[in-house]
């Protein structure tokens, strides 16, 4: 086995450890943050915050899962369970921008997926990704620390 496959698969290891650790400790709270594919936009998430807190919280844009490209952990995993499309960090400076949801309210967000991860379309050339993502929660919306999930992004047939 090469460096670089050992390495993705410890990677997969790690992912999955930490999204079962964020289940184990019931931080999980499905309804809290929901991660789905845009049905308009091709590899964009569509993203949505459910704040559990009683009264209106104001918060930095930067602290959403899309107001950043380091708010959310972002994991690709292909077929053959080897990390895609994931080796670099950009520098993305936080944002002066607040933005406020009311109680119990909601806001939604886009994620282009080809800006945060420019290799995820070649990566779909090849097999499905599996993407884990876990978001640090800020601590004013009362929805947990950690948030976490899976989403099976489909193999994209060559044109």
């Amino acid at each position: 086995m090469t460096v670089s496959r050992i390495s993705g698969r410890l990677i997969f290891v790690v992912a999955l450890v930490v999204c079962s650790a964020i289940h184990g400790r019931g931080e999980q709270q499905t309804s809290a943050v929901i991660v789905e594919l845009s049905g308009q936009k091709p590899l964009t998430l569509r993203i949505t915050v459910h704040s559990k807190a009683a009264a209106q919280v104001t918060l930095y844009s930067y602290k959403l899962p899309w107001g950043s490209r380091n708010s959310m952990i972002l994991m690709p995993v292909n077929s053959d369970r080897e990390c895609v499309g994931n080796k670099y960090f950009a520098i993305d400076d936080p944002s002066t921008e607040r933005v406020t949801i009311g109680p119990n309210g909601t806001l939604s967000g886009e994620l282009d997926l080809k800006t945060v991860l420019p290799d995820i379309q070649k990566s779909l050339k090849e097999s499905d990704v599996h993407l884990f993502w876990a978001y640090q929660a800020p601590e004013e919306l009362h929805i947990g620390r950690w948030v976490g999930g899976w989403l099976l992004i489909p193999r994209q047939k060559a044109n």
